[in-house]
């Protein structure tokens, strides 16, 4: 066996521990004390803090223990602390220093500094896919800014209104952009002010005039967003073509999958998700969905609420035959509806049959989220209450509803006919 005393540090192997592993190691295996060691690190802290204090602690007539701490308010640039004890005169100290400490280092904090903290804090509350877009944020707009360099204590209102609309000019933000920009610096110093580094945020002063300053956003044309009668069609031909050649062993329930989003609106991770418990007669709740990357499964949408939509008779059908392929190859029947074993569907094999069904049927790839905007729309034009279809979907408002997914699915002559009706 090699001496440990002698291996090498030019040994890569020798080199790859870290601090913490190296204590973990040592402590699990008996060679040092780690309770011991921290008890001896907090002895020799204190020792140093009370070395260091500059003033003598002494015993009065009285019995009680004094000692002074400097506070430049009083007349000699002191002030008196008596206790009843010396440890306690010692504890105080050493309270004092620590704070003053914390306070030092809190006055080096700055948005660089604190932003792993606070993704990390905003992570609890937020899906993943949340915290990657503001991942990608912080390196589009911040990670090059001399701002995120500056103490957070010394940053003003005046710096970040500069900033601020310097970037807005910079990078030609829209309502949409400036706000996922915005985000960033408005909640990183919110979490400053609840870590108690900065009293309050100065971002909140902070004035823009979006109507003056932001690009105006125009909304994308119509068959770039939804499937139109015609390619809706078309695809779910080739979608049942594939279905029926049964090429897939694992994920042959995909192109059902598919044509079920268009007749449901769900997203493709809820797609993936959901479990014949779901179903309710002509009602499916949609309660649970697939993450993407990663296959973990949660207990809740995107919303984190559940919905109830209902099923029409085309949807219901797809059901039954995804049972009746589970039965024909012996798998439960009992657990998720699109899957042909126990684990969900995975996500890229509905996002895959879109991409492989758009380019058999020769138009641009539209993504899944597209069957969503379609099948709003497709409610919508067909006179179905606004807020029903916003219950559906899972919108908060129906502004989201009308401004996101609103969109005329007719063609240009359909249009046309339609015109020549109303105005004549």
């Amino acid at each position: 066996m090699a001496d440990c005393n002698n291996i090498q540090l030019n040994n890569p192997s020798s080199a790859s521990f870290s601090a913490q592993e190296l204590l973990s190691y040592l402590d699990q295996n008996g060679i040092i004390d780690v309770g011991s060691v921290e008890t001896q690190m907090r002895a020799a802290r204190r020792k140093k803090l009370l070395d260091s204090h500059p003033y003598l602690i002494s015993q009065g007539k009285d019995g009680r223990w004094r000692t002074y701490i400097k506070d430049p308010k009083q007349p000699h640039g002191r002030k008196m602390i008596v206790k009843s004890s010396r440890e306690k005169v010692e504890d105080f100290i050493c309270e004092y220093y620590a704070s003053l400490d914390e306070n030092d280092s809190k006055k080096k904090v700055t948005m660089a500094s604190l932003f792993e903290e606070w993704i990390e804090y905003k992570s609890l509350h937020v899906e993943r896919t949340t915290i990657e877009r503001v991942r990608r944020d912080w390196n589009r707009y911040y990670a090059n800014e001399n701002i995120i360099h500056i103490p957070l204590v010394k940053l003003t209102k005046l710096d970040i209104d500069v900033w601020v609309h310097e970037m807005i000019r910079k990078y030609s933000m829209t309502k949409h952009s400036f706000g996922n920009f915005r985000l960033i610096i408005r909640q990183e110093l919110d979490y400053a002010v609840d870590r108690d580094i900065i009293d309050k945020n100065p971002f909140l002063a902070v004035k823009i005039d979006q109507r003056r300053v932001l690009i105006p956003e125009h909304k994308k044309p119509d068959h770039t967003q939804v499937y139109s009668k015609e390619e809706l069609d078309k695809l779910v031909e080739v979608a049942w073509k594939d279905f029926n050649e049964k090429e897939h062993p694992v994920h042959q329930l995909a192109p059902l999958a598919v044509m079920f989003m268009f007749l449901t609106g769900v997203r493709v991770g809820e797609v993936c998700g959901i479990r014949y418990e779901d179903i309710y007669g002509k009602t499916m709740m949609v309660r649970r969905m697939v993450r993407h990357p990663g296959g973990e499964i949660v207990e809740h949408t995107k919303g984190y609420d559940d919905r109830e939509v209902p099923l029409v008779p085309q949807a219901l059908r797809l059901i039954e035959i995804a049972k009746e392929r589970q039965e024909e190859a012996g798998v439960s029947t009992e657990g998720f509806v699109f899957s042909m074993n126990d684990d969900p569907i995975l996500y890229t094999s509905v996002t895959k049959a879109f991409t492989a069904y758009c380019k058999q049927i020769g138009i641009e790839v539209k993504s899944s989220h597209k069957a969503r905007k379609t099948f709003v729309s497709t409610l919508l034009d067909a006179d179905i209450n606004i807020n029903s279809v916003r219950q559906f979907v899972g919108h908060k408002d129906e502004k989201t509803t009308l401004n996101n997914y609103c969109y005329d699915r007719s063609s240009d002559e359909e249009r046309y006919k339609k015109m020549e009706l109303a105005l004549a």
